[in-house]
This record gives C-alpha cells, structure tokens and sequence, in this order.
C-alpha cells in the first residue's frame, strides 16, 4: 500500500510540472501581483440606511469542498483588482443561506429566517442601529460577501413554503447571468482499467454498450466479491423512514430498479439475471441518497446495462475511489477536483443528459451601481467547461501531491497562471474590449458587446476574429445569446431565416424529420385528413378529424346532421336525438346507406348509439312507437303496462262529464248581477288556470327537446290539451295516429254533446221544460266550454301542419313521426288528417269571428235593452269592467295565436312568437286593468310574467338556434326602436307644428258653477259624443275647468289660444261672475278666429245701457287687472255679446232638447259622421234610450229645476255602461208627467232644494210607495237642506196649499211620513256641478251607484196607510239622514286608494 502511495505522489508531480510547463512563470511569491500592479482602491455606494459606504468588494469563497467556486472567485478577484483598480477581499461564505438572505434585505438574517424584506433606508438603518437585524453587507464589521457563485441558495430561498410569500423583486439581491460552465452528473470507470481492457482485448469501458454484454464483467469485481469484503449500503433495507431517502429510493422504483435485500439496486437487465447478479452484474458506487442522479439512473435503466448500484454514503464513497480500493464502476460530477487526479474515464451514455443548472452570480445590487466596468466584467464572466477542467486538473494534481497547506494561495496560483495563459478570453471580459465571450458580438453601434438576439447565434469571423451575430439558418432555431443553430425537432419547422424558435406543425399537418423546412400534409395521405393533435410526427398520426367519419371511397366524409363522428376511422354513429334508418339495398361504399331523422317527439327516445338503435321498448321510425304490450315512459323507454295504468283514462272518462255538469249549474243562474264579487274572482281565476295550464301543454308541444324534472311536468299538463296519449291508452288498445287525432277532436265534440244532454235533462227536471226561456244559458254555457278550452281546441286541430324537417329533407308530423307530410310525399293518412284539420281549424276561426261580432255588436244591443242577447254572451264579457269589455278580445285572439305557434318552423321562432304574445298582452292588461274584480289584473300581470320567464329559461333548452334568424329578429328590433323614437319625435313636432292650426279643444264650456254647472257636465257628454263621430273633431276634447283646468294662470290662455269654440251657458248669474267676463272679454278680443255659441236660459235678462255703463258698481272686476283686462274691456264685451245671437235653452229640459242643443252646436258636422247616421236617427236612439216605458229603474228629479234635471241625466248616461251584467238595471229618466209603472223595481230621487214642493216630484213619490219599490237618494247639491223637524212642520203647513192644485190630495202627514221613509236609505253625493266633481270622481260615484242596484238589498218604501201611517211609524224625523261616505263603503265598491281618496276629500 506505501508503494502504491508513493507512486501516486511521482505520477502527481509528473503531472504537475507537465501542466504548469504550459504557463507562464509565476513564483509563489509574485502571485500576488499576477497581470499589472497599480492602485486599487475601495467602491463607494449607497447602503440600505441611505449612508454612502466606501469598503473593498468582498467576493464569496466556499469553504474547503467546493473548489470551482473558489478558484472562479480568484479568477475574478484578480481581474477587478489589477484590471479595475477595485479593492478586493475575500471572505469565506461558510454558510451561504445567511449571506443571501443578509444580501436580500431580510429582517432576522442572523437567525437564518427572513420574517420580513426591507425596502426603505430609514427603516435599514434604524434596524442596524437597534440589534444588527438590518440587511446590507456594508453595515458589519464581521463582513458578508457582495458576491457569490452559487447553484442553489438563491433558487432554495424562492422555493422554501416560509418565504413564499415575500416579494423577492424587491431585494437588493440580483442575479448578474451565469458563471457559464454547466455541472453534469456522470458514470466513470478508473483510467487504469480502461487502458488495460484496451490494450489487452481491445475492449472499450467508455462505451454504454461494452456494459450490455458480459464483455467487460471480467475487468471487474463482482458484486459477491465486494459484499465479501466488507462494502456495504449506509442505508440497509429498501425503505426508510428519513423522508430524504425514502424519495430517492421512490425515483429508483419508478424507473424500474429491483432492490436486493442487501440495499443493491439492479437495474432491469441486471435483476433479469436471477440469482447470477451477484456475478454476472457490473457494481456501481454511488456517494448519498441525498444527491439523487435521475437522469442517469434512468439511461442506466433503459439502456440495457447490467449494474448492480450499491449507495456507500459521501466518506465511505471518498475512501474507495480517491484509494482505487475496488475495481467498480462510480458516480461523480465533472466540475469538482475530488477525484480529477485520478484521472477517470466517462461512460458516454445513449442519449446526453440533462446538465444541473450552471451557477448563478448572486450580486449585492449597489455595488454593480456604484461601478459600470465592475458591472460590464461580472457580467462578461463565463468561464467554458473545457478551461474550468484545466485549472481543476492543476488544482487537483496540487492537492494530491499535498504541496500547499493554504488552499487559498493554491487556488490564487492556480487562477493566476490560467488568466496568464488565456488573455483573448480575459480580453473579452474586460468592459473597454471587443473580443466578446460566445453567445454575444460587439455592436459598433454601442462600442459594446451585445448578447445576439433571438434568430441568430454568435459565430467568430475568421478574417475579423471577432463574434458576430448571424441569421439561423431554415429548418433550425437559435435562442438568445446561442452560439450554434439548433435543427427543429420533429413535428416541427422553421421555413425561413432567423426564427427564434420552430413552428408546430398545425392540423392537418406533420414533420417526421429533424430540422424540416416544411410540413407534410395528411390529406395527400388520406383525402380530408388531419392529425388530431399539433406538431405530429409521423403519417401514422393522420386521421379523419371530429365532425367527419371515413369512407373507403371518399375519406374524411363531413359528419351531416343526426350524426355522431368523433373522427378516427370508424363508423358514424347515430346522434342522441336522431334514428339512423338503415338502408340494406346499400353498401357502405355507396354514398346514401343511411337516412337520418330528428326524434322531435323527445330526444331521449333515440340514444347515442349505432345507427337504427332505439331506447328500450322502442321501434319503428324516429322510435316513435312502442312495442305491443309496452307503454311509454318519461324517461324515453318503454315498458309494460302497470296494472293501474288503465284507471288514469277510467278517471278522465268520470271527470270529464263531471267537470261539464258542474260548470252547467254553476251557470244556469240569471242573475250573475247579484253574485258577490269573491265568485266572480273565482271565475276569473279559473279560467286563468285553465289557459295557463294549457298554454304550457301548447308550450310542451313545440320543438324545445325538454329535460326532468321539468319535461314530465308538461307531458303530465298536455292532458289539457287533449293529449290523450298521456292517459296510457296504449295500455288498453292500439291506435293508429289517425285515430288518436280524430279521438282528440272528438273530445270537444263530446264535451258538448254531453253538454246538450245536461242543458236537457235540466231544463226538463228544473224549469218545467221551458227551452225557449233557457236558450241564453245553453248558449252561455257552450261559449264558456269552447272559451274554456279554446287553445285545447284549436291546437287539437293543428297536429297534422304540424310538419318536422329531418335531416334527410324529408318532413312528418311532429307529434306522429311516422307519418310523412305533403300531398306528394304524405300518403292517404296524412291526406285524411289535413283535411279534417282543415275543416276544425276553419270552425275555430269561425268561433272567434262569431265573438269579435258579437263584441261589435254589445254597444248597440245595450241601446236596445236586448236583455235576451247580453244573458246569452255574459260569458264574453262578464268578467271584464263595462268600459273595456271589448278586452275579452285579446285573450280569445292571443290563445288563438298561442295554440298556432308550434306550426311555426323551428324552436326559435316559437318560442319568439310565444314570448311576443305575452309580452303584448301583460302590457293590455297593465294599461287597461280589464279585469272587473282588481285583484285579478295583478293576478293576470303575475302569472303572465311567470309565463314570460318561464319562455325565457326555456331558451336554455334551444341547441340549435337559428342565429341568422335571430340576427335578423335582433336588427328589426333596434331598426324598430330607432323608428319609434322617430316617428314620436316627429308627431311631437308635428303637433307643435300644427298647434296654431288644430287647437286641443273644439269647444270651451263658460258656466257659472252654481246655476250651470251640472248641465255644463252633460253637454260635455253630449258634445263628446257628437265630436268622436266627427272627422273634424274627432281627435279634440270639450273643456269643463273641474276636469281640464290645472292652473288658474292659464285658464284665459285655454280660450284665447287652445279652443275653436266658446259655449256660454248663460245663466242667471253668470254676467256677475268676475272670471266668466275674463273668458268672454278674451273670447271678445280673438274675434272672429274664435267661435262663440251663447246657450240662453229661460230667466236669462239681456243686460241694458245702465247696467253696462254701471257694470263696476255691480261686480269687482279687479281680479282681472293683473291679467290686463279692464272695466272697458268688459263694457265693451257686454255689448257686443247681448246682441250676439244664441240658442235658447227651454224651461223644461228633456234629453231631445238637449240633444237638438248638442246637434246645433256642433253645426255642420254632420254630413262627416263616418256610420252615416243623420241628426235624426241620433234623436230617434236618444228618444229610446231616455223612455222610461217598461224600465225597472228610474231617476226621478225636479223637473222645474235645470241643474237637478242635468244631474238625472248625467247619472242616467254614466251609470248606463255599467249595468252590462245585467241590463234590466240601466237607468231611465222619468220625464216630467210620466208615472212610476209597475215594472219599476228602484227609483233614484236626486234630492235638491225646493224639489219636495214640486208636484211632478212629489207626486213620483206617492206612486213609488203604492208599488213598493226600493228607493236610492243622491244629493245632487252641496247645500242641500236635509229635511229636520222644522222642516217637517213648516211642510205640514205649506204643502196642501202648494201642492193641492196640481191634483195632490194626500194628507201633509202622509207626505211627511213618506219624505222620512225616503232617507232611510243611505243616501249617495252625486252632484256634477260641484267644482271638485272631476269626470274621475263621478266614475267613482256612477260605479258606487251601480253597485247598489246590483245589490237589490236597498230599503223599500211602504204603502201609505188609510190613516196616513204605518203601523208604529212616527211622523217626525228625530235624526238627520245618513250619508255613504265611510272607508268601508269606498272598499265595499272596489275602489282604487286613489279614488277612496277623492270621496273621503269630497264628503
């Protein structure tokens, strides 16, 4: 052993003196100073705490095991203090994760952690000052490096889970590139036994294959003999509880290495020798768990190679190889001088392995900022493999042959001598040079040297020997700072110069070759083929794509409707939802052997599957049909009936005929007036469900393809619709689909049978066979059964139009898949269903054109008290408020339009058209609130918004929407809301335009409110009538102040500039009402623009020369100063109005009277009237409607009295459209000398003052009482005097002599008694003349009038008594008469808050 230790010692020197033979001289002692000798002298730079520093640049030197980095440090350490003339120390890192996080700012460095980074000088230097805790290498007087070459602490530090969260961009810490050699991790083999296998066999241990074969075991020891001698694992076993150990044993496993009970590792040609490994296996040492050699262990494994690999742990690994104590093969990294004096041998491997990452220069920040040329050199250092293996082989040899005690000054000797010898590549370093290091070239631009950007590589210029940067050539890359080209791998290209990297190769595209210029394209293979992936790299990757299936004739056929291609080679299959009928006359080579159709009935039915495949159960075309004895279930499938299937059309068979009977009675009741309100909302909510109910069976009908939980909803409502199908009658018998669509037709057709059998048997059993008398309700009942069910109806008759388009071009009826439509292609039973879907669809239209006529109809039939054609069709619009009853039109149109919308082509479409209906119809009814009972228009407004929601979430079920459609829809719209706002832009103008042409209001109404006032009101509804039928007043209003008037500024602006006509109702009093000569003095002063009609009452005086000379005495005018208007003014006016000629109003007003009035007012108009009635049959209708012959109720008022007059009359024309429900209660005003007939049932008495001293009055009292009618009293006046004890007595005393002439005998008694009894019902204000009594308030008050009349519950009056009393009466009035005005009343009515309000203000 002391011989061989001697000889290693000789061979050491040999080796020695023959590598510094190469270098310049260079004694110990003139090392230090290795290329110049000059000052140097300290940086000066800012510190984290903002103080400037001047201190030498400390460059960190590992300690005593890593020997590269130390010999770089020197290499660098000489340059910038001889080169730069920077001072330079040297401080030996022990400990490099202290010094990085010292370097990086880090709070707490001292204990290895870093809590915290700081950025600020004021906190560093509070922190230095405190506890040394501050980061900054310039701070201590125990100096931290500026500088370090380092793999792994800066990487570490960024990964550790405790410093994740810290930003570590904001460090003074930086990374200045790499040192530039790379660390490869290698199998060696002692040089000796290389050379003796060489020269004995010729047999080469450098090569991965020698180790495949048994060759080369003989030139080693065996496994065997190793155990033998001593040589075992650190770690014994194959697992561990060290979790550092454990992971490198799992990278042995994974890569298929077999562990022996002794710790060796075999890889898989070694354990594949069985129990001969321990002879046959070729032993490898390797250093420590803890360093773990993927790579190689892998090109170990998959190479074939025979080794036994045994981990002997760092000192043991040492001993053996540094001795040569055992011939094995050994692991070791190529940039370290541990075993470089021995000179091994690298087995070269099949494929290179990856190289550790090269070390980085880890910089304390300020010191690259406080020198450019320190920055430009440590940036410029990179030190190649091949020069760091020459300094490590002379410091190996110098530590082998053990000549330096001080490592430091070996390793300065050694760094020395190698920048002597090397001065062109030092001469790129340095800042001031253009020799630059590879990957860069100096740019003459900058007079630096650059680093060559992407698409060019640094190449040296023979003729320069400068590094320039040149293009990449085609079919290669170059990275940035490369320094040769690198060919494309395959599956990619680069089909021009300079590109930084290389392209994929894209579907339908390849590269099986490296550095490709261009791909390949697989449809040359395969005609419309593709690879399924980029950057393919074979022909065998070339396929038929997604959405296209293979045929042997064509190739990549494009994937049609109803198919299912998942590309590959394949055959298609069927799509869920569409059936793939087989065409066995076919082959495949043949283009049509297939015909693919839409399940449109439900998708589930038609699965995923191969072509013809049916769900289970299922058969026939689309899978429409169940097989016999099977029944259709929700999921799609079929299968048997269950033992209650059957009763579910049992249960209809009984409910149905029930249902009918029920509705008959509940409507065989003439007097619907008098049901309370809670069972006319009971109605209407009814029948709201109803359609609701099926409007989402015509909803389940369409083309949406429905998922559960919602899709078994709707088929479960489509029994409303007439989907028999639900019930399971297959589970009873087979139908066709032409009988199951006659059978749904003939639902309704039963339904009304049915419902003539039941009208039958009642009329027989109930009302004594009197059919003629019953008529109405028969009628009213099977318009309320066809109203009822009319969507069920109509869409029951339109299945067969129906007609799906299938992929194939081919059309069936959507609900019967198996039949084709068309009168070409359909064949006799589609024929048969078209025409009686025909037939049904027509006597639908004709049933809602008979409504819409009888609609039309409903105004002139009230005129005529046809009281047998409003109890016939109160089905139509009993439900509806009398001034909308036409409404009942949109819900018979919208349902009607509803039960069509699946006829429409696609889902979208439908679904577009059912959303458009609901949309218009909730906004009818927000505008209008038709419904009669309040609570059922917001009902009405909730469920059709639910609907509407409902609409829009099925959206979502729409897979294939017709986007172009819907593009279009969408453009029309916004077109439309452009044009809208348009055109009411342009009516806006137009009518600003055309306001000095058409003023707003025809005629202007000048009354006095107290004289006037009342009758003010009716000619308003008299002239309104006239001017809607006028094309020339059609679309302008009459002016009364209480309704138009909302500020008294304007009232002179109304007549002077916004009437044609002012009507002077000339009163008793009106030429001393100040306002009134406002408005005629502005009327005065537009003439003749402006119209004036004067209207002269019975006790009207024409005003004489005094009175007008002396108006100012008569009447304060000075209201009208501020106005401009003066005393003259007004003089003036009165005598040009007293000649003006008028109409004269006559002392006893009749509605013909007024009628003649309204008639001549509006003058000319006339001959315009679009129905082309003439003023004579306007008076004829008047003179009917105002008859009281034959009436059950009238309005009784004082006839000498014009306002009283005006009111009855005013309430007879309000009240009127009210009584719709029930015509016989429309009011008629009894005419002066006309008596109370026997079939009046109610009289209305308007009570005004003075009207119980008029005969007519009174004597329409007695005649009341003797018939017993129900009375109703309305105060017609504000300050009507309510008849109290004084009054009483003073009647007693005044009436026989008042009234005796006129023919009233009565006693005053019997007088008295009845005037009491009258006020014994509550009594109503009506009073039109009051200013506060807007068009508004009266509606409120006529439907509180109607109300009562539809009670029949008022208190009649009692027959007068042969003493002139009744039995226990009192004949004086201890309490004045109730009023209705409470809260309770106004809810009672169904009033709004609004209008509550303006009764309570008004009482």
């Amino acid at each position: 052993m002391a011989s061989r230790r001697l000889a290693q010692i000789i061979s050491s020197f040999i080796s020695l003196a023959s590598c510094w033979a190469s270098f310049p001289n260079c004694t110990f002692e003139s090392c230090p100073v290795c290329l110049s000798d000059g000052e140097q002298k300290p940086l000066v730079m800012d510190g984290p705490d903002g103080q400037a520093y001047a201190a030498p640049f400390r460059i960190g030197r590992a300690a005593e095991y890593w020997d590269s980095q130390s010999i770089i440090a020197n290499v660098l350490g000489i340059l910038v203090s001889e080169k730069l003339g920077i001072a330079v120390q040297y401080v030996p890192a022990a400990d490099e994760t202290v010094a990085v996080l010292a370097m990086s700012n880090c709070e707490n460095w001292m204990s290895g952690e870093c809590e915290h980074i700081i950025t600020d000088s004021i906190s560093a230097k509070a922190a230095a000052e405190a506890n040394n805790s501050a980061s900054g290498s310039k701070l201590f007087e125990d100096p931290l490096p500026d500088m370090m070459f380092h793999s792994e602490v800066l990487g570490w530090a960024e990964r550790e889970s405790e410093y994740a969260s810290l930003d570590w961009t904001k460090t003074y810490l930086t990374r200045v590139g790499t040192a530039g050699f790379l660390s490869n991790d290698r199998l060696y083999a002692f040089r000796e036994m290389a050379e003796e296998a060489w020269n004995s066999e010729e047999v080469v241990l450098d090569y991965w294959r020698t180790y495949t074969t048994p060759t080369a075991s003989s030139y080693f020891e065996t496994p065997r003999q190793l155990m033998a001698a001593g040589v075992a694992a650190e770690v014994l076993g194959c697992t561990s509880s060290d979790a550092l150990v454990q992971a490198g044993m799992d990278v042995h496993t994974e890569l298929g290495y077999t562990c022996t009970q002794e710790s060796w590792w075999l890889t898989p040609a070694c354990a594949a020798l069985g129990n001969n490994w321990t002879d046959e296996c070729i032993p490898v040492l390797d250093d420590d768990w803890g360093y773990v050699k993927a790579d190689l262990y892998k090109e170990m494994a998959r190479s074939g190679m025979r080794l036994a690999k045994l981990t002997v742990g760092y000192d043991l690994h040492y001993e053996l190889i540094f001795n040569f104590q055992h011939r094995t093969l050994f692991h070791w990294w190529d940039t370290d001088t541990m075993f470089l004096g021995r000179r091994p041998v690298i087995v070269n491997m099949p494929a290179s392995l990856a190289s550790a990452e090269p070390p980085s220069k880890v910089v304390y920040a300020p010191v690259l900022a406080a020198s450019e040329q320190l920055k430009v050199l440590v940036s410029n250092l990179l030190i190649p493999n091949d020069k760091l293996d020459q300094m490590l082989q002379h410091a190996a040899t110098a530590i082998d042959a053990e000549l330096f005690d001080d490592n430091p000054q070996m390793f300065q000797k050694v760094a020395c001598d190698w920048l002597r010898a090397n001065p062109e590549l030092v001469a790129s370093w340095l800042p001031d040079s253009r020799a630059c290091p590879p990957g860069q070239a100096y740019d003459e631009s900058t007079s630096q040297c650059a680093i060559c950007p992407t698409g060019t590589y640094s190449a040296r210029n023979e003729s320069t020997l400068l590094r320039e940067c040149v293009l990449c050539p085609p079919g290669s890359f170059c990275l940035e700072g490369g320094t040769s080209p690198v060919l494309c791998p395959k599956g990619s290209y680069a089909n021009a110069s300079g590109q930084g990297e290389c392209m994929r190769c894209l579907p339908p595209s390849y590269a099986d070759a490296l550095g490709s210029i261009d791909c390949k394209s697989c449809q040359l293979i395969i005609p419309g083929g593709t690879t399924l992936f980029a950057a393919a790299t074979s022909e065998d990757d070339c396929t038929c794509p997604e959405q296209t299936y293979y045929r042997q004739d064509s190739g990549c056929t494009p994937c049609t409707e109803g198919l299912s291609c998942w590309g590959g080679l394949g055959s298609p299959k069927q799509a869920k939802g569409y059936y793939g009928k087989l065409l066995p006359e076919y082959g495949m080579d043949n283009q049509e052997w297939f015909q693919m159709f839409k399940c449109h009935a439900d998708a589930r039915r038609c699965p995923n599957a191969q072509l013809g495949v049916c769900s289970e159960g299922r058969e026939g075309l689309a899978c429409t049909n169940c097989k016999d004895g099977l029944t259709s279930h929700d999921d799609g499938t079929c299968a048997e009936c269950a033992g209650n299937d059957p009763a579910f059309f049992a249960l209809a068979c009984l409910g149905v005929p029930a249902a009918v009977v029920g509705l008959y009675l509940l409507l065989d009741n003439d007097l619907v007036a008098k049901q309370p309100h809670t069972v006319l909302l009971v109605g209407i909510i009814g029948s709201m469900i109803m359609g609701v109910l099926q409007q989402l069976g015509t909803i389940a009908s369409t083309s949406i393809e429905w998922v559960d939980p919602v899709s078994s909803m709707l088929d479960m409502l489509m029994v409303f619709s007439f989907e028999i199908e639900v019930l399971r009658v297959g589970c009873i018998a087979s139908f066709s689909p032409l009988l199951l669509y006659v059978g749904k037709l003939c639902m309704a057709l039963m339904m009304l049978g049915f419902m003539l059998l039941v009208h039958v048997a009642v009329v027989l059993l109930r009302h004594r066979g009197r059919f003629r008398d019953r008529a109405p309700t028969l009628i009213r009942s099977i318009g309320t059964l066809l109203l009822v069910f009319q969507i069920a109806i109509a869409g029951a008759s339109i299945p067969p139009f129906e007609c799906s388009t299938h992929p194939n071009r081919f059309t069936t009826v959507a609900r019967y898949p198996t039949i084709l439509c068309g009168w070409e292609d359909g064949g006799q039973e589609w024929q048969a269903m078209a025409m009686i879907g025909m037939f049904s669809t027509l006597l639908v239209c004709a049933w809602v054109a008979g409504c819409l006529a009888v609609i039309y109809q409903l105004p002139r039939q009230i005129e005529k008290n046809n009281e047998f054609y409003m109890r016939s069709f109160t089905f139509l619009f009993m439900r509806f408020k009398p001034d909308v009853y036409w409404f009942t039109v949109v819900p018979i149109c919208r349902n009607l339009l509803v039960s069509l919308a699946p006829t429409l082509p696609d889902a979208t479409s439908q679904l577009l058209c059912l959303q458009g209906l609901q949309l218009l119809y909730v906004i009818g009814v927000a505008h209008y609130s038709p419904w009669r009972v309040r609570l059922g228009n917001y009902l009405d407004c909730v469920v059709t918004m639910a609907l509407l929601a409902f609409l829009s979430c099925a959206s979502f079920f729409v897979e294939t929407a017709s986007t172009r459609a819907v593009a279009w829809l969408c453009s029309i719209l916004v077109v439309f809301m452009f044009f809208l706002n348009a055109t009411i832009l342009g009516v806006a103008g137009f009518k600003l335009w055309s306001h000095k042409y058409k003023k707003p209001f025809s005629f202007f109404l000048c009354h006095h409110k107290a004289g006037a006032g009342a009758f003010a009101r009716l000619l308003k509804i008299y002239l309104t009538e006239l001017c809607s039928k006028s094309l020339r007043y059609r679309h302008q209003k009459v002016f009364v102040d209480s309704d138009d008037l909302k500020n008294l500024e304007f009232l002179f602006d109304y007549v002077g500039s916004q009437s044609e006509h002012i009507v002077v109702l000339m009163s008793e009093e009106l030429l001393l009402r100040p306002w009134c000569m406002g408005e005629l003095v502005t009327a005065h002063l537009h003439q003749p623009g402006l119209k004036m009609v004067p209207v002269r009452w019975p006790d009207f005086s024409r005003p004489d020369d005094e009175f007008i000379s002396n108006y100012s005495s008569h009447v304060d005018c000075s209201c009208l100063l501020p106005h401009n208007i003066t005393i003259q003014m007004v003089q003036s006016m009165l005598g040009w109005l007293r000649d003006l000629p008028g109409l004269s109003l006559p002392a006893l007003l009749t509605g013909d009277a007024l009628q003649h009035i309204s008639s001549d007012i509006v003058g000319g108009s006339y001959a315009r009237i679009q129905d082309a009635k003439g003023s004579a049959d306007i008076l004829e209708a008047d003179s009917k409607r105002n008859n009281a012959s034959g009436a059950a109720v009238v309005v009784i008022a004082d006839t000498s009295n014009t306002e009283s007059v005006s009111t009855a009359l005013v309430l007879c024309k309000m009240v009127s459209p009210l009584t719709t429900q029930d015509p016989s209660l429309t009011p008629r005003y009894l005419e002066k000398d006309e008596d109370v007939a026997e079939s009046v049932k109610t009289c209305i008495f308007i009570l005004s003052n003075g009207a119980f001293f008029e005969a007519s009055f009174v004597k329409s009292i007695i005649q009341a009482a003797r018939i017993e009618t129900m009375v109703l009293p309305i105060i017609a006046q504000d300050g009507f005097r309510f008849p109290g004890k004084e009054f009483l007595e003073d009647y007693k005393q005044r009436a026989s002599s008042m009234l005796a002439p006129h023919g009233i005998l009565e006693p005053p008694e019997i007088l008295v008694q009845l005037i009491s009894s009258l006020f014994k019902e509550i009594a109503i204000v009506f009073s039109p003349q009051d200013y506060s009594s807007t068009e508004e308030l009266l509606k409120v008050k006529s439907r509180a009038v109607n109300d009562r009349l539809m009670m029949r519950q008022m208190t009649r009056l009692s027959p007068i008594t042969l003493h002139g009393k009744e039995e226990g009466a009192s004949d004086e009035m201890t309490e004045p008469p109730v009023i209705e005005k409470d809260e309770d009343a106004n809810a009672e009515l169904c009033l709004t808050p609004d209008e509550s309000e303006l009764v309570t203000e008004l009482f």
